[in-house]
Protein backbone atom coordinates (compact mmCIF):
# COMPACT_ATOMS: atom_id res chain seq x y z
CA UNK A 1 0.00 0.00 0.00
CA UNK A 2 1.16 3.66 -1.08
CA UNK A 3 1.68 6.58 1.29
CA UNK A 4 -1.35 8.88 1.96
CA UNK A 5 -0.75 11.95 3.38
CA UNK A 6 -1.18 11.78 7.35
CA UNK A 7 -4.59 14.15 7.23
CA UNK A 8 -5.69 11.29 5.18
CA UNK A 9 -4.50 8.27 7.77
CA UNK A 10 -6.76 7.96 10.27
CA UNK A 11 -10.43 8.07 8.95
CA UNK A 12 -12.04 4.58 10.08
CA UNK A 13 -9.67 4.04 12.99
CA UNK A 14 -12.14 3.23 15.66
CA UNK A 15 -14.00 0.78 13.85
CA UNK A 16 -11.05 -0.97 12.89
CA UNK A 17 -9.85 -1.23 16.12
CA UNK A 18 -12.37 -2.20 17.21
CA UNK A 19 -13.00 -5.36 14.67
CA UNK A 20 -9.56 -6.03 15.37
CA UNK A 21 -10.15 -6.18 19.17
CA UNK A 22 -13.09 -8.18 19.02
CA UNK A 23 -11.68 -10.49 16.36
CA UNK A 24 22.84 7.72 23.60
CA UNK A 25 25.59 8.15 21.19
CA UNK A 26 24.63 10.28 18.51
CA UNK A 27 23.09 8.29 15.39
CA UNK A 28 24.68 8.56 11.94
CA UNK A 29 21.80 9.58 9.03
CA UNK A 30 21.16 6.77 7.05
CA UNK A 31 19.97 6.22 3.77
CA UNK A 32 16.48 4.63 2.66
CA UNK A 33 16.86 1.28 1.46
CA UNK A 34 17.89 -1.74 3.09
CA UNK A 35 21.24 -1.77 4.84
CA UNK A 36 23.92 -3.81 6.25
CA UNK A 37 24.72 -2.14 9.77
CA UNK A 38 26.66 -3.04 13.03
CA UNK A 39 27.63 -7.05 12.88
CA UNK A 40 25.85 -7.51 9.42
CA UNK A 41 22.67 -6.65 10.58
CA UNK A 42 19.91 -5.63 8.20
CA UNK A 43 17.50 -3.96 10.67
CA UNK A 44 14.91 -2.63 8.06
CA UNK A 45 15.84 -5.46 5.79
CA UNK A 46 12.51 -5.19 4.46
CA UNK A 47 12.64 -1.64 4.05
CA UNK A 48 9.87 0.26 5.16
CA UNK A 49 8.34 3.28 3.33
CA UNK A 50 7.70 6.78 3.66
CA UNK A 51 10.96 7.90 5.58
CA UNK A 52 11.69 10.77 6.99
CA UNK A 53 14.80 11.88 9.30
CA UNK A 54 15.89 8.34 9.52
CA UNK A 55 19.51 7.16 12.00
CA UNK A 56 21.19 4.19 12.30
CA UNK A 57 22.13 2.75 15.79
CA UNK A 58 23.59 -0.18 16.53
CA UNK A 59 20.51 -2.37 17.25
CA UNK A 60 17.96 -0.66 15.42
CA UNK A 61 17.01 2.13 12.57
CA UNK A 62 14.79 5.02 13.13
CA UNK A 63 12.67 7.03 11.02
CA UNK A 64 11.80 9.57 12.90
CA UNK A 65 8.65 12.15 11.79
CA UNK A 66 9.29 16.03 10.92
CA UNK A 67 7.24 18.93 10.02
CA UNK A 68 7.59 17.66 6.20
CA UNK A 69 3.91 18.13 6.39
CA UNK A 70 3.47 20.74 7.75
CA UNK A 71 3.69 19.51 11.88
CA UNK A 72 6.30 18.01 13.92
CA UNK A 73 4.81 14.85 16.54
CA UNK A 74 8.25 14.84 18.09
CA UNK A 75 7.97 10.79 17.54
CA UNK A 76 9.60 7.78 15.56
CA UNK A 77 7.30 7.06 12.39
CA UNK A 78 8.35 3.67 12.93
CA UNK A 79 12.23 2.00 14.41
CA UNK A 80 12.67 -1.69 12.94
CA UNK A 81 15.80 -3.75 14.24
CA UNK A 82 16.88 -7.50 13.09
CA UNK A 83 16.39 -9.53 16.53
CA UNK A 84 18.82 -12.44 16.87
CA UNK A 85 19.12 -15.36 19.37
CA UNK A 86 20.30 -14.23 22.84
CA UNK A 87 23.75 -15.20 23.25
CA UNK A 88 24.30 -15.05 26.53
CA UNK A 89 21.11 -15.45 28.52
CA UNK A 90 20.90 -14.34 32.00
CA UNK A 91 23.24 -11.36 31.81
CA UNK A 92 23.16 -8.44 33.78
CA UNK A 93 21.66 -5.56 32.03
CA UNK A 94 23.12 -2.26 31.54
CA UNK A 95 22.31 0.60 33.91
CA UNK A 96 19.44 2.96 32.72
CA UNK A 97 20.25 6.76 32.59
CA UNK A 98 18.21 9.01 34.48
CA UNK A 99 17.90 11.66 31.13
CA UNK A 100 17.67 10.22 27.93
CA UNK A 101 19.77 11.49 24.74
CA UNK A 102 18.15 13.61 21.98
CA UNK A 103 19.45 14.41 18.61
CA UNK A 104 21.26 17.53 18.18
CA UNK A 105 20.12 18.59 15.12
CA UNK A 106 16.65 18.02 15.61
CA UNK A 107 16.40 19.12 18.72
CA UNK A 108 17.55 22.35 17.51
CA UNK A 109 15.35 22.31 14.64
CA UNK A 110 12.34 21.59 17.30
CA UNK A 111 11.69 18.39 15.29
CA UNK A 112 13.14 15.94 18.11
CA UNK A 113 12.32 16.71 21.98
CA UNK A 114 14.68 16.37 24.67
CA UNK A 115 14.22 14.56 27.83
CA UNK A 116 12.38 17.20 29.77
CA UNK A 117 9.14 17.40 27.46
CA UNK A 118 8.33 13.97 28.90
CA UNK A 119 9.39 14.99 32.54
CA UNK A 120 6.25 15.12 34.72
CA UNK A 121 4.12 14.69 32.25
CA UNK A 122 2.23 11.09 33.53
CA UNK A 123 3.34 9.48 30.36
CA UNK A 124 6.39 6.73 30.61
CA UNK A 125 9.30 7.39 27.74
CA UNK A 126 7.88 4.14 26.02
CA UNK A 127 10.94 1.98 24.08
CA UNK A 128 9.91 1.08 20.41
CA UNK A 129 13.17 -1.05 20.45
CA UNK A 130 13.49 -2.77 23.83
CA UNK A 131 16.37 -2.21 26.20
CA UNK A 132 17.00 -5.70 26.75
CA UNK A 133 17.07 -6.56 22.86
CA UNK A 134 19.38 -3.99 22.29
CA UNK A 135 21.60 -5.59 25.34
CA UNK A 136 21.93 -8.54 23.30
CA UNK A 137 24.04 -6.44 21.25
CA UNK A 138 26.30 -5.27 24.32
CA UNK A 139 26.42 -2.24 26.71
CA UNK A 140 26.82 0.30 24.45
CA UNK A 141 23.64 -1.02 22.05
CA UNK A 142 21.25 -1.36 25.43
CA UNK A 143 22.49 2.27 26.63
CA UNK A 144 21.58 3.77 22.75
CA UNK A 145 18.20 2.86 23.37
CA UNK A 146 17.63 5.48 25.71
CA UNK A 147 17.25 8.25 22.80
CA UNK A 148 13.81 9.81 22.66
CA UNK A 149 14.18 9.29 19.11
CA UNK A 150 13.58 5.64 20.23
CA UNK A 151 10.68 6.74 22.41
CA UNK A 152 6.79 7.30 22.36
CA UNK A 153 4.17 8.96 25.28
CA UNK A 154 2.95 5.42 26.94
CA UNK A 155 0.68 4.82 29.82
CA UNK A 156 2.96 2.73 32.58
CA UNK A 157 -0.09 0.16 32.80
CA UNK A 158 0.45 -0.35 28.78
CA UNK A 159 4.08 -0.36 28.60
CA UNK A 160 4.41 -2.62 31.19
CA UNK A 161 1.08 -4.83 30.80
CA UNK A 162 0.50 -5.90 27.06
CA UNK A 163 3.44 -3.91 25.44
CA UNK A 164 5.82 -5.77 27.80
CA UNK A 165 4.02 -9.46 27.03
CA UNK A 166 4.34 -8.77 23.09
CA UNK A 167 8.15 -7.37 23.57
CA UNK A 168 9.44 -10.79 25.92
CA UNK A 169 6.92 -12.63 23.13
CA UNK A 170 9.29 -11.79 20.43
CA UNK A 171 12.55 -11.98 22.20
CA UNK A 172 11.52 -15.88 22.84
CA UNK A 173 10.66 -15.90 19.13
CA UNK A 174 14.01 -14.87 17.73
CA UNK A 175 15.91 -17.29 20.48
CA UNK A 176 13.56 -20.07 19.61
CA UNK A 177 13.72 -19.16 15.36
CA UNK A 178 17.30 -17.44 15.45
CA UNK A 179 16.21 -14.31 14.38
CA UNK A 180 12.96 -12.39 13.98
CA UNK A 181 12.90 -8.49 12.59
CA UNK A 182 10.29 -5.76 14.77
CA UNK A 183 8.97 -2.78 12.76
CA UNK A 184 7.25 -0.84 15.69
CA UNK A 185 5.75 2.64 16.28
CA UNK A 186 2.47 5.36 16.82
CA UNK A 187 -1.12 5.44 15.90
CA UNK A 188 -2.53 8.87 15.49
CA UNK A 189 -6.68 8.60 15.66
CA UNK A 190 -7.63 11.59 14.11
CA UNK A 191 -7.09 15.72 13.72
CA UNK A 192 -7.36 16.56 17.07
CA UNK A 193 -3.50 15.50 19.36
CA UNK A 194 -3.07 15.52 22.86
CA UNK A 195 0.51 16.60 23.85
CA UNK A 196 3.27 16.83 26.12
CA UNK A 197 5.82 19.11 27.31
CA UNK A 198 5.95 22.72 28.74
CA UNK A 199 5.96 25.94 27.13
CA UNK A 200 9.17 26.55 25.63
CA UNK A 201 9.78 22.22 25.30
CA UNK A 202 9.45 20.45 22.18
CA UNK A 203 5.95 19.63 22.14
CA UNK A 204 5.53 15.20 21.56
CA UNK A 205 2.01 14.22 20.55
CA UNK A 206 0.38 11.45 22.48
CA UNK A 207 -0.47 8.17 20.38
CA UNK A 208 -3.46 6.74 20.72
CA UNK A 209 -2.02 3.27 19.62
CA UNK A 210 0.84 1.47 18.72
CA UNK A 211 1.72 -1.37 15.86
CA UNK A 212 4.20 -3.66 16.60
CA UNK A 213 5.18 -6.35 13.36
CA UNK A 214 7.35 -9.46 13.79
CA UNK A 215 8.05 -11.05 10.42
CA UNK A 216 10.44 -14.63 10.40
CA UNK A 217 12.40 -16.43 7.80
CA UNK A 218 12.33 -20.06 7.84
CA UNK A 219 14.64 -20.46 5.12
CA UNK A 220 11.87 -21.06 2.37
CA UNK A 221 8.80 -18.91 3.34
CA UNK A 222 8.22 -15.39 5.03
CA UNK A 223 5.59 -15.52 8.37
CA UNK A 224 4.10 -12.21 9.58
CA UNK A 225 2.32 -11.51 12.91
CA UNK A 226 0.91 -7.28 13.27
CA UNK A 227 -0.42 -6.62 16.62
CA UNK A 228 -2.22 -3.09 17.22
CA UNK A 229 -3.01 -2.04 21.04
CA UNK A 230 -4.86 0.83 21.82
CA UNK A 231 -3.06 2.94 25.11
CA UNK A 232 -6.25 2.19 27.61
CA UNK A 233 -7.80 -1.35 27.93
CA UNK A 234 -9.04 -3.66 30.45
CA UNK A 235 -7.58 -5.66 32.91
CA UNK A 236 -5.69 -7.80 30.76
CA UNK A 237 -4.60 -4.82 28.83
CA UNK A 238 -2.29 -4.20 32.00
CA UNK A 239 -0.96 -7.28 32.41
CA UNK A 240 2.68 -8.25 31.46
CA UNK A 241 1.58 -11.96 31.09
CA UNK A 242 -1.43 -10.59 29.11
CA UNK A 243 -3.18 -13.08 26.26
CA UNK A 244 -1.56 -10.52 23.41
CA UNK A 245 -4.01 -12.91 20.95
CA UNK A 246 -6.97 -10.47 20.87
CA UNK A 247 -4.55 -7.46 19.44
CA UNK A 248 -3.51 -9.85 16.22
CA UNK A 249 -4.44 -7.70 12.85
CA UNK A 250 -3.34 -7.60 9.26
CA UNK A 251 -0.53 -5.72 7.94
CA UNK A 252 -3.04 -4.00 5.79
CA UNK A 253 -5.10 -2.43 8.91
CA UNK A 254 -1.58 -0.94 10.19
CA UNK A 255 -1.17 0.74 6.61
CA UNK A 256 -4.26 1.90 6.55
CA UNK A 257 -3.86 3.30 9.81
CA UNK A 258 -0.67 4.83 9.55
CA UNK A 259 0.00 5.58 5.88
CA UNK A 260 3.42 3.34 5.76
CA UNK A 261 3.94 0.91 3.24
CA UNK A 262 5.66 -2.35 5.18
CA UNK A 263 7.16 -5.07 3.07
CA UNK A 264 8.23 -2.82 0.33
CA UNK A 265 11.31 -4.96 -0.82
CA UNK A 266 9.06 -8.31 -1.64
CA UNK A 267 7.36 -9.06 -4.92
CA UNK A 268 4.28 -7.43 -5.60
CA UNK A 269 2.26 -10.42 -4.92
CA UNK A 270 3.90 -12.05 -1.82
CA UNK A 271 4.11 -8.52 -0.07
CA UNK A 272 0.13 -8.37 -0.83
CA UNK A 273 -0.57 -12.17 0.36
CA UNK A 274 1.51 -11.55 3.54
CA UNK A 275 -0.23 -8.34 4.41
CA UNK A 276 -3.89 -8.90 3.99
CA UNK A 277 -3.64 -12.28 6.20
CA UNK A 278 -4.86 -11.98 10.11
CA UNK A 279 -2.97 -14.28 12.69
CA UNK A 280 -4.73 -16.53 14.46
CA UNK A 281 -2.78 -18.50 16.54
CA UNK A 282 1.23 -17.25 17.97
CA UNK A 283 4.73 -18.76 16.68
CA UNK A 284 5.26 -22.17 18.21
CA UNK A 285 9.22 -23.48 18.63
CA UNK A 286 10.34 -25.08 15.65
CA UNK A 287 11.39 -28.85 16.08
CA UNK A 288 14.58 -29.88 16.35
CA UNK A 289 16.24 -29.92 13.01
CA UNK A 290 13.72 -27.90 11.25
CA UNK A 291 15.49 -24.51 11.08
CA UNK A 292 17.19 -23.83 7.68
CA UNK A 293 19.07 -20.84 6.85
CA UNK A 294 17.17 -17.59 5.77
CA UNK A 295 16.84 -17.08 2.23
CA UNK A 296 18.57 -14.93 0.06
CA UNK A 297 17.42 -11.20 0.30
CA UNK A 298 16.34 -9.83 -3.17
CA UNK A 299 18.49 -7.67 -4.67
CA UNK A 300 18.34 -3.96 -3.85
CA UNK A 301 19.53 -0.53 -4.90
CA UNK A 302 22.82 0.75 -4.19
CA UNK A 303 22.69 2.14 -0.43
CA UNK A 304 24.62 5.03 0.59
CA UNK A 305 25.74 6.25 3.93
CA UNK A 306 27.62 5.31 6.37
CA UNK A 307 25.87 2.75 9.19
CA UNK A 308 26.85 2.64 12.49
Amino acid sequence: MGFMPRSHRYSGFVALLGAVLLNAPTPTAASATDETGHDGRRHDRFVTQPTEAVREFQAFKVSFDTDADGIALGVPDWVAYELRRDPEPGRKSASRPSRWSTDPELHQRRIAPDDSSYRNSGYSRGHMCMKSHAGRMGPTADRETHTVLNACPQMQSMNAGVWLAIENLTGRWADQHGAVWIVAGPVFTGDTLKWIGDPGEVPVAVPDAFFKIAIRDDGSDLHVLAFLVPMHGDRNHSRSTADVRPYLTSVDTVEALTGLDFLTSLPDAEEESLERGIGTTLWKSPTAGARNPPRAAPAGPPTSGSPT
